[in-house]
């Protein structure tokens, strides 16, 4: 076996109940085919069925859960993308029918809250609006607005579709494969066993699609520089292009331009999340802690356009919200009492979205286009960052 890290396997986290399932099977696969890619870790470390972080039924959400997300933060942010929403809805003609697809919709909350506001503020819209959700484990608790659906893929969705694909926060839960520059080009870094603990390995490329994104969006790594490869953001961008006939990919996620990704000196950008905490450890509360990489927006934009998506706009979540008018949903507070107080938490709440040092900068946003001439979106009335991708 190779030299590599050891690193520790803990299947049993501190507070919180598992069953174990996919610490167990990546261990029965180690022992019985070797190592395996980061990517096959990953997928049954998130999405084992019936087992997996996404899969489980955990609660992954708010307090008692792992992280929040920016439909947690604030109502604020689900009214500004139906207003955004509305403006495509426009652009199209204001046809009888616009589809929305969330994916990666979770709970669905975002989805409710875009019709909660299309209904109250854009009637013509929310007449025109379809919705469809697609999620691998929908929280299907609480029930959805009229005439909404879920869906387990978007290959359950017929084509064409005409409207808008939009994802928060889903690219950066895709499986990736880990590599590691050697100076002349790179290798493919593999999970491992060492008595209980698991080992990273290098090994050769365990597909040639690794070389052709390296070749493709012109990376080149140091020697010793790790990073992740998101094969899978690939698929999914060429899977929407081809189900959208007219309209939008809508992606908001953790992520950066191509060339910032994978600068010289940057390590990687996995990141897991565990109680409302963070750590770089994948191997740890293995099927109890979300596993998240950095989107390249370079690749998704580049790769939309080979299948006849168009730039509409890229930037950050500050300026895109900014764009959009959130600085209009600040309440001016005075005196006291409830309703004074609920003023200050809208107030806080919106903060947390556009803060600079933190979801307002991490998180960008990327809109695509496809049979539409040249739409003028408000998000990026602000400052669009397209040229940097």
């Amino acid at each position: 076996m190779p030299d590599g890290s050891v690193l520790p396997a803990d299947g049993r986290p501190a507070g919180r109940a598992s069953s174990n399932g996919p610490l167990k099977e990546i261990r029965r696969r180690v022992r019985e085919k070797g190592a395996i890619t980061f990517a096959e870790f990953m997928r049954l470390a998130l999405y084992m069925e019936g087992e997996g972080y996404y899969t489980g039924g955990r609660e992954r959400w708010g307090a008692s859960g792992d992280y929040v997300t920016n439909v947690d933060i604030s109502p604020v942010f689900a009214k500004l993308i139906a207003k955004e929403l509305n403006e495509m809805w426009t652009a199209l003609g204001s046809p009888v029918r616009f589809t929305l697809i969330e994916a990666g919709a979770g709970r669905g909350l975002l989805s409710k809250g875009i019709r909660k506001a299309a209904d109250e503020l854009y009637r013509g819209f929310a007449d025109a609006l379809d919705i469809k959700l697609v999620e691998l484990n929908p929280d299907t608790s609480e029930p959805l607005p009229p005439g909404s659906s879920w869906h387990r893929s978007l290959d359950e969705i017929a084509s064409p579709v005409s409207g808008c694909i939009l994802s928060n926060e889903l690219i950066d839960s895709f499986p990736v494969h880990r590599v590691m520059g050697t100076g002349d080009g790179f290798t493919e870094l593999y999970v491992a066993l060492d008595g209980d603990s698991f080992r990273e390995v290098p090994g050769e490329p365990s597909t040639e699609m690794l070389s052709w994104y390296m070749d493709r969006f012109g990376i080149r790594l140091e020697a010793g520089q790790k990073a992740e490869v998101n094969l899978a953001a690939i698929d999914w961008i060429r899977k929407a292009a081809r189900l959208l006939d007219k309209g939008f990919v809508f992606t908001i996620d953790y992520g950066l331009p191509g060339k910032e990704l994978y600068q010289s000196g940057r390590c990687g950008s996995l990141i897991c999340h565990y109680r409302h905490t963070v750590n770089d450890n994948p191997f740890v509360n293995i099927g109890a802690q979300d596993i998240t990489t950095h989107a390249d927006f370079t690749a998704l934009k580049e790769t939309g356009e080979e299948e006849g998506l168009r730039l509409t706009g890229f930037t950050t979540q500050k300026n895109f919200l900014l764009g959009l008018g959130i600085a209009g949903e600040l309440k001016e507070s005075s005196g006291e009492g409830p309703l004074a107080f609920e003023d200050i938490a809208l107030n806080r709440s919106i903060g947390l979205l556009i803060n600079p040092g933190g979801a307002g900068e991490t998180f960008k946003v990327l809109i695509q286009h496809k049979g539409v001439e040249r739409p003028a979106l408000s998000g990026f009335s602000f400052r669009d960052m397209g040229k940097y991708l």
